[in-house]
C-alpha cells in the first residue's frame, strides 16, 4: 500500500530513462551503503517491512555523508530528485546486491488476503482534519499541520502518500484535509539514533 516515493524503482529495467543521470561514484558509493544496511535486517517477512526498511536504510545511508550527496545533487529534501535517486540506486542494487533483492521481490510481489490483514494489525494509523500551517524541508520534508482542536502534529513525508496529488494544493493552507499518518522509528542524523515519529500515509477530501 504505501509504496516508498523512492520506490518508483525500476530496477527490473537495464536503463533509467527520462530521468538525469546521477553520479555514478555517488550512486555506487550509496548503493554500498544501503546493501550494507540491509543485509543486516532480520525478520522482513512483509511488504510493508520490506518497504520500510529500504526507504530507512536509503535515509540513514544519505544522512551519514549528506554534504556530499548534496553536492552531487542528491539532496533528498528535493522529492523529484528523490524518485530519481530510488530508481538508480534500485537498478545498482539489482546487480550487486543479492539481500537488497530479496527486499525488491518481497515490495513487487502480490499479498494475499491474510498478509495484508496482518500487515494492517502492526501498524497504528493516526488521523485528523486540519491544514499544513508551515512545511520544514531541512532534513526531512516535515508538514506541521494544526488540527481542528488547534493542537500541531509534525508530520514527516518519507513515504509514497496515497492522494498525494491532494498535496499540492494541501500544503497552501488554505483548505483543511483528513491526514492519516503512522507512528514509526525513524533514523535522526541531528541525534545519530532513531526516534519515533509520525509518517504521513495518506491524505483525503473532507466530505461534505
Amino acid at each position: 500500500m504505501r509504496k516508498l516515493i523512492l520506490l518508483s524503482i525500476v530496477f527490473m529495467t537495464a536503463v533509467v530513462t527520462n530521468a538525469q543521470e546521477l553520479n555514478k561514484v555517488a550512486i555506487k558509493k550509496m548503493s554500498d551503503g544501503v546493501c550494507e544496511c540491509i543485509s543486516s535486517k532480520e525478520g522482513v517477512d512483509t511488504k510493508s517491512k520490506a518497504e520500510l526498511e529500504f526507504g530507512m536504510c536509503l535515509m540513514k545511508v544519505y544522512s551519514e555523508d549528506e554534504a556530499y550527496y548534496n553536492e552531487n545533487n542528491m539532496d533528498f529534501t528535493d522529492q523529484k530528485v528523490v524518485s530519481n535517486i530510488g530508481e538508480q540506486v534500485g537498478i545498482q542494487l539489482a546487480v550487486s546486491c543479492p539481500p537488497a533483492m530479496e527486499i525488491f521481490m518481497m515490495i513487487a510481489g502480490a499479498q494475499n488476503d491474510t498478509e495484508v490483514e496482518e500487515d494492517n494489525e502492526e501498524q497504528e494509523y493516526i488521523e485528523f482534519t486540519g491544514k499544513i500551517v508551515k512545511t520544514d524541508g531541512k532534513k526531512f520534508t516535515t508538514f506541521e499541520i494544526k488540527d481542528e482542536d488547534g493542537r500541531r502534529h509534525n508530520v514527516v513525508w518519507l513515504t509514497y502518500v496515497d492522494n498525494d496529488e491532494l498535496l499540492e494544493d494541501a500544503v497552501k493552507g488554505r483548505d483543511s484535509y483528513i491526514f492519516t499518518s503512522i507512528e514509526l522509528d525513524i533514523y535522526d542524523p541531528r541525534i545519530g539514533e532513531y526516534r519515533n515519529m509520525l509518517v504521513l500515509d495518506r491524505i483525503d477530501l473532507i466530505e461534505d
